[in-house]
């Protein structure tokens, strides 16, 4: 696997030789900083996600096929039809409610993880317009 590069290596010599009157390039520089690592957090978070999901679902099948072999297992053992009319309807009902049951199991770990994703970006977004803020006022004074 390939090393990541560090996204900073490229911008900090650059923020640093920049000579904007006013403005705090150490300041900016770390705020550029803190948005990457806030990027990176959510896409983190975003993953685990994902992995919560397919874990689920993997989950999901391994329950579909015990419970098609407990039916399959119960059905050959009915001996009359109407008998296993009466079971075929039931089996049914169990898993239309089974399968209603885990959509909206899956649906909520996926909610889960892009509420939390999106939390972590607009935590560092209110930070990062209260830092602008203070830049500004900084700049405003001198």
């Amino acid at each position: 696997m390939s090393e990541i590069k560090n996204p900073f290596t490229d911008f900090e010599p650059l923020f640093k030789q920049m000579q904007v009157p006013g403005v705090d390039m150490e300041a900016m520089t770390a705020t550029y900083r803190k948005n990457v690592e806030a990027v990176t957090a959510a896409t983190q978070a975003a993953a685990e996600g994902a992995q919560a999901l397919i874990k689920h679902q993997t989950e999901i099948v391994r329950d579909a096929l015990e419970q098609m072999r407990l039916a399959t297992s119960e059905l050959s053992a009915v001996k009359d039809a109407k008998e296993l009319t009466e079971k075929q309807a039931e089996l049914a009902k169990q898993a239309f409610e089974k399968a209603f049951t885990n959509v909206k199991e899956l649906a909520d770990v996926m909610t889960k993880s892009n509420t939390d994703s999106l939390e972590i970006i607009q935590a560092r977004m209110n930070e990062g317009l209260a830092e602008l803020q203070d830049m500004m006022k900084k700049v405003t004074k001198t």
